[in-house]
């Protein structure tokens, strides 16, 4: 049956408002789709600003350990060249980082490991060539269904904190050892000073005067040497405390080892020892006068100690490319090799009795060195057996 043309006219517009409709509900889903474009735009974006802030780095990576992505953190932690990042295949990357690390056997055992166990979540440390050591942790993406997606790896760069970790085991040792040695120099002079002073309470009047004053000067001598002892230990414990100050001034250092030859000339003296003091006049130098002193007391303290009678002490200074250079040499009884590297550790402090018999603390040479590390200088050591020992030391100008 043909339609009449209102009939036809009734369709087209039927037909116009259904497409009208399909259109706008269109350009409504359209717009809609690109708010949500947009939105997801911008919260990809801050994602990607909060993974790149992050101080950890983390990679994904699909089942099959192909890279998917990862943070700038994991570029700047593994030191990745741009062209190794960029490698879709992750090959140049996963060669890269084993050569980084100081044992790639156990990065390959672990990879391998979770190949097999892909469920299983992981954490280790990985320490890597440069020093840097890295708390490694992995962990699946299992999705509701289930099924496993890849696996996230973090790394988060610990080296401060081994390194914290350490010294705070090395101190500890310190204490322990500083303190085994403390009570063993402690227990001999002060047997001998008890035990001096029982005698002289109770069976006074039963000595001579000649015997008396034997005794009191023994107190005497053990009394100065364990209050030495008590000095050096409270400047070992001020210096590694930081109670020490350091103040750089101006100084004549001739007029400081005369000074400081003058002081103990009465104990090298008693050795018939004589000390020579060889340096300019007019030799200057910035430096923290009180521990300049301290060092020069110590190394020459060492050279009466461990001197023969009739021996000579030499105190030289002089002005080298920037540097000062002070020496105390000595003719005494010099020290075995196997010994000179072992000076200047605390962990092998040890006191040996000199040529006398004189005691000491074993702490003399670690002064001296944690006084010229203060100025930035080195000290070394310089002896043969049975001919003696220089033992030299620098201060750096001041720039």
């Amino acid at each position: 049956m043909d339609k009449t043309i209102d009939e036809l006219h009734s369709e087209l517009k039927e037909c116009k408002d259904k497409y009208a409709a399909l259109e706008s509900k269109y350009n409504e889903e359209v717009t809609r789709l690109k708010e949500t474009e947009e939105q997801l735009r911008f919260k990809m974006m801050f994602l990607e600003g909060v993974a790149n802030s992050t101080i950890d780095g983390f990679l994904v990576v699909n089942p099959y350990g192909q890279k998917i992505l990862q943070n700038k953190r994991t570029i700047e932690l593994w030191k990745i060249p741009q062209d190794v990042a960029d490698d879709p295949s992750g090959l140049k990357q996963v060669n890269h980082v084993m050569a980084m690390t100081v044992n790639p056997q156990l990065f390959v055992t672990e990879i391998d490991f979770l190949r097999e166990h892909p469920d299983e979540k992981t954490r280790d440390e990985l320490e890597l060539i440069d020093g840097t050591v890295m708390d490694r942790y992995s962990s699946p993406v299992i999705g509701a269904d289930g099924k496993n997606y890849g696996r996230i790896w973090t790394f988060h760069d610990i080296t401060e904190r081994k390194n914290l970790e350490k010294q705070l085991i090395q101190l500890n040792a310190d204490k322990d050892r500083f303190i085994s040695i403390l009570a063993h120099d402690l227990r001999s002079p002060f047997n001998s000073l008890l035990g001096f002073a029982h005698l002289l309470k109770f069976k006074l009047h039963h000595y001579s005067m000649e015997r008396i004053e034997s005794m009191v000067d023994s107190i005497y001598n053990t009394a100065q040497k364990t209050f030495q002892l008590l000095e050096d230990t409270l400047l070992w414990a001020n210096i590694n405390s930081q109670k020490i100050t350091y103040t750089l001034v101006l100084t004549n250092i001739s007029e400081v080892i005369t000074e400081v030859a003058g002081i103990l000339e009465p104990s090298a003296k008693a050795k018939d020892i004589a000390i020579e003091c060889i340096s300019a006049d007019t030799l200057n130098a910035e430096l923290d006068v009180y521990m300049f002193k301290a060092i020069l007391r110590n190394l020459v303290s060492n050279s009466i100690k461990f001197t023969n009678k009739g021996g000579v002490i030499k105190i030289a200074a002089s002005h080298d490319q920037q540097q000062t250079i002070v020496k105390v040499s000595d003719n005494g009884v010099g020290i075995e090799p196997v010994m000179l590297e072992k000076m200047f550790r605390f962990t092998t402090l040890n006191s040996t009795p000199g040529t006398d018999k004189e005691s000491g603390t074993g702490l003399g040479l670690l002064l001296c060195k944690e006084f010229v590390d203060k100025h930035g200088g080195k000290i070394w050591i310089d002896s043969i057996v049975n001919q003696g020992t220089t033992v030299s030391f620098s201060i750096p100008d001041v720039k």
